[in-house]
């Protein structure tokens, strides 16, 4: 499988012979505003250029949107991504969103598994800041759903098992999918974002260490660490805090990097 970091969270995931935009934010930076009452480390969102021409990212079999946030489907990529490609949604109400902006060919991700071209994808759980009351009131405030999901991706041309863990904190519901389909490779959402400040809503350098101490076995990716407006962690924070905890696996892709494995 190969991984390529592309920015925040938007990558793209060759597996089984297919190719998958994940989360595809395309916006030039500072389009949209910062995220309200949270730590602020940009002018706006994104809070960086995306490295490449938008249509460079055209070229994939299906598009995979683990939920409606604006750093993980905004407006530009729902206006310009062709619209015939396979889209998966996280449920059906997304989903009916997806047909409604244009996208003709959208399935819904299943926790039983869904298939796509002998790749069976399973939707696993995250707490994308659900298990906090404070943070429950600031989605209210933004009109957003604290729902996200994760995915496996499995296939028998596959030597691994891949986890796409999605916007969530480390807790046990990633402890369940890692015993329930034993990966060897997992991406996480390490920004460290917060909403409202001081409250968690995706993983931070603590929660990556965390998982690699409970999972040692693990190869770990940290995408989605920087390009957001209230995230805590940057690539150079993560990169010096995994030396002095000697988390050796831990990947951190610049860019346009691509990682085999």
């Amino acid at each position: 499988m190969l991984f390529q970091q592309i920015r925040s969270a938007t990558s793209i995931v060759s597996f089984g012979g297919k190719r998958f935009l994940i989360d595809p934010m395309l916006a030039p930076a500072n389009t949209y505003p910062i995220v309200p009452d949270a730590p602020v480390c940009g002018r706006g969102n994104p809070t960086i250029e995306l490295p490449c021409r938008p249509e460079d990212l055209f070229d994939v079999d299906a598009y995979i949107v683990t939920h409606w946030h604006f750093d993980h489907f905004d407006e530009v990529a729902m206006r310009i991504l062709p619209k015939d490609i396979p889209l998966f949604a996280k449920n059906e109400k997304e989903a009916q969103a997806s047909r409604e902006v244009g996208f003709t060919d959208v399935r819904v991700l299943k926790e039983e598994g869904i298939e796509f071209e002998g790749i069976s994808l399973y939707k696993t759980p995250c707490d994308h800041g659900s298990g906090d009351l404070v943070t429950e009131h600031f989605y209210q405030l933004v009109q957003l759903t604290d729902e996200a999901c994760g995915l496996i991706f499995k296939c028998k041309n596959e030597p691994k098992t891949f986890y796409l863990a999605g916007d969530t904190i480390y807790y046990q519901g990633v402890v369940n999918t890692i015993n329930r389909f034993n990966p060897n490779v997992i991406a996480v959402n390490a920004a460290g974002a917060q909403a409202p400040k001081g409250h968690a809503l995706i993983m931070n350098e603590y929660d990556v260490w965390a998982l690699m101490s409970d999972f040692p076995q693990l190869e770990v990716i940290a995408t989605h660490v920087e390009g957001v407006s209230h995230a805590t962690v940057n690539r150079k924070l993560l990169a010096d805090f995994a030396k002095n905890k000697g988390l050796s696996k831990l990947f951190i892709p610049q860019d346009l990097e691509t990682l085999e494995f």
